[in-house]
């Protein structure tokens, strides 16, 4: 009985240690973004710099071009100029414009290959951050028909 306890001690002790790091980033504070911060968390998704990964809010998981999950990020600047960075910076990095709505809650959506990545940003108001969270998902494949006798 004392190895089974002793087992899952160990096992809980290394979850929890596996879930204090994001990458090499540690996720008890926020961090602003950097080239490599930017390459080793969102991998094909173009972050502004100086943007600040709220790291408690944020669930990444694979690297690269195959990562799927959420940043949440705080950007400052004009909402206009945060909107149009996203709508203009992630075609350069493959991604296709889809859908766009700009607002108090503006909606970005792109696609890539067997993804898709939306944008969804809001101004919080409040020292003219804007709040950022960016989801990227496999593409859901139509089920096909069935066919009936």
């Amino acid at each position: 009985m004392t190895a089974i306890k002793t087992l899952f001690v160990l096992s809980t002790a290394c979850l929890m240690l596996g879930c204090n790091t994001l990458g090499n980033a540690p996720i008890a504070n926020d961090s602003t973004v950097s080239g490599n911060t930017a390459k080793q968390l969102a991998g094909d998704v173009p972050l502004p710099q100086g943007a600040v990964i709220k790291q408690q809010d944020t669930l990444v998981m694979g690297t690269g071009s195959s990562w799927t999950g959420r940043l949440s990020l705080t950007v400052a600047g004009e909402p206009q100029s945060v909107f149009a960075y996203f709508r203009d910076s992630l075609p350069g990095a493959g991604w296709t414009l889809t859908s766009s709505s700009f607002s108090k809650l503006s909606l970005l959506t792109f696609t890539k290959a067997e993804r898709i990545a939306t944008v969804q940003m809001q101004g919080s108001g409040f020292g003219g951050g804007n709040e950022v969270l960016i989801t990227v998902a496999p593409a859901v494949k139509p089920a096909s028909p069935t066919s009936r006798p």
